[in-house]
């Protein structure tokens, strides 16, 4: 009976040591499983801080894991703190995750964000590219590696002053360049006074945008009878948003109304130009050409019906025969557009444009053509009468050297010197002509905000929407459409109808 009960005891006594372990295990690997959660959780949610130090509390723990070490790195680099030690945790778990556990791609990408960051611009270039021979080209031109490795090559080549340089004892920190600022321009009252309004119809836009911004990011929360009511206050504040947006950019792209230009033509060589007394000058005219994408310009826009053209060589751009009347919107802004009688029928042939030389009619040419007008061609007259193009660039020596008007303009006036800034947002750049279809879908997807192409360096193309008053309002607008496809959505910036770069932009407005 002893014998059997010391049996008994043993055996409670070996299944209690043996279970022991166990819980103390599972007991660690509950902890574990605890942490990394909260890591997790926190790294979803953008709270980087909390996420880097509960990452930290599991190296300490698990320091071989290239895992941690990953998110680590990445927490480091969003919150743009410390770039060697993020570095350092990038290509430890990069050399780690060949023997442990994988990681993901965009771990080359996040330690050439660091490399860069750090001021080591070839080191960075490089992990850009392995990041693109991982990830793919498609994922690259997601993340903008062209951007990047394009801002190391011009650092790297001291075209910029570097934003983090490292600096060793042997060299002496470099002294930063001092920019000239230029001097402001007295501007106008009115233009002061029209400004002012773009801005306060620009900041009532921005916040009403932000507003439904909020809503949207609750939407998914809501409980279903909410929903209906969100929905209906989103379409509202954006709707409203979207009004007072296009306010704000009519005032900034038509800030000073221009003195109108006197259109009328030279009917006789032997009329005496007018003697100008000598506070103004003479603009002479060789060429009338213009596409408007202002909303409120479009409106005033109409069609000459048989007009009195100028005395000698004229070149035209034929749009079409038709044998009913169109409407001046059927031309898509180009102006000015004249209509003449075709004798013996009902039908009517319309042109465009007056130009005194061949090379102004083949740069309009291009434009209306790729404005979806391809049966478009060049046409000259005589005095009147139509003339072949050979004939016509025999009289083109002559008749090139004299303008079709001459107008008056006030010696150097204030307007004239004052060169608009505006933000814009480029859909796309292309080297050849896009089809008539595309072009058509970005100028219904601009709608009011108004759509241009304009040629840039190279012969290339560049296809832009809207005039907006801060680089905010153009980078939201930017992201929708890259939300909604369109990938190569970028803001540019325009002084005057020379595109400068954002960066400065943002310092002259900031001026």
């Amino acid at each position: 009976m002893k014998i059997k009960i010391k049996y008994t005891l043993v055996r409670i006594l070996i299944m209690i040591l043996a279970q022991l372990p166990v819980s103390v295990m599972d007991s660690q690997e509950s902890q574990h499983k605890s942490s990394r959660q909260a890591a997790m959780d926190a790294f979803s949610k953008g709270d980087y801080e909390q996420a880097l130090s509960e990452f930290e509390t599991l190296l300490q723990v698990y320091s071989r894991d290239p895992l941690y070490k990953y998110y680590s790195g990445v927490c480091l680099v969003k919150m743009n703190r410390d770039h060697d030690r993020a570095s350092d945790f990038l290509r430890e778990a990069l050399n780690g995750s060949l023997d442990i556990k994988s990681i993901p791609d965009d771990a080359w990408f996040y330690l050439g964000r660091s490399q860069q960051m750090a001021g080591r611009f070839p080191e960075a270039m490089e992990s850009y590219g392995n990041f693109e021979e991982k990830a793919g080209k498609k994922r690259a031109r997601d993340m903008d590696i062209a951007k990047y490795i394009q801002e190391c090559k011009e650092r790297n080549s001291g075209n910029e002053v570097l934003t983090a340089q490292k600096v060793t004892p042997e060299k002496k920190t470099p002294q930063p360049v001092v920019k000239e600022v230029p001097r402001k321009k007295d501007v106008p009252p009115e233009y002061d006074r029209v400004l002012s309004e773009a801005m306060n119809y620009q900041v009532k836009a921005d916040s009403l945008n932000a507003l439904a911004a909020d809503y949207r990011k609750g939407y998914d929360n809501m409980a279903p009878s909410q929903r209906p009511a969100a929905k209906s206050r989103i379409s509202e504040l954006e709707s409203l948003a979207s009004e007072y947006q296009r306010m704000a950019d009519e005032k900034f792209g038509n800030p000073v109304a221009a003195p109108p230009v006197n259109k009328s033509t030279v009917t006789s060589e032997a009329v005496p130009e007018p003697a100008l007394p000598e506070t103004v000058r003479r603009k002479e005219i060789y060429s009338l050409f213009n596409v408007e994408t202002d909303p409120v310009c479009l409106k005033g826009q109409k069609i000459e019906s048989d007009p009195e053209l100028p005395a000698g060589l004229v070149y035209r751009i034929q749009m079409g025969v038709f044998s009913k009347p169109v409407e001046q919107a059927f031309f898509k802004g180009i102006s000015p557009v004249s209509g003449f009688k075709v004798s013996g029928t009902g039908s009517t042939r319309y042109f465009v444009g007056m130009f005194r030389r061949m090379e102004d009619a083949d740069r309009s040419l291009l434009t209306v053509r790729q404005m979806g007008f391809r049966d478009s061609f060049i046409t000259a007259v005589l005095d009147g009468k139509a003339v072949s193009l050979d004939r016509a660039s025999l009289m083109e020596s002559e008749w090139g050297q004299k303008p079709l008007t001459i107008i008056a303009q006030p010696e150097k006036p204030i307007e004239a010197e004052v060169s608009t800034l505006v933000f814009r947002v480029e859909v796309t750049r292309s080297v050849k002509p896009l089809g008539d279809e595309t072009t058509e879908a970005f100028r219904k997807m601009a709608g009011s905000r108004g759509f241009e192409i304009i040629p840039a360096d190279g012969g290339s193309f560049v296809y832009l929407i809207g005039k907006f008053i801060t680089f905010e309002s153009a980078s939201e607008y930017a992201d929708l459409l890259k939300r909604n496809g369109y990938r190569d959505a970028k803001v540019s910036a325009y002084l005057g109808s020379s595109e400068i770069p954002v960066e400065t932009a943002k310092q002259l407005f900031e001026k």
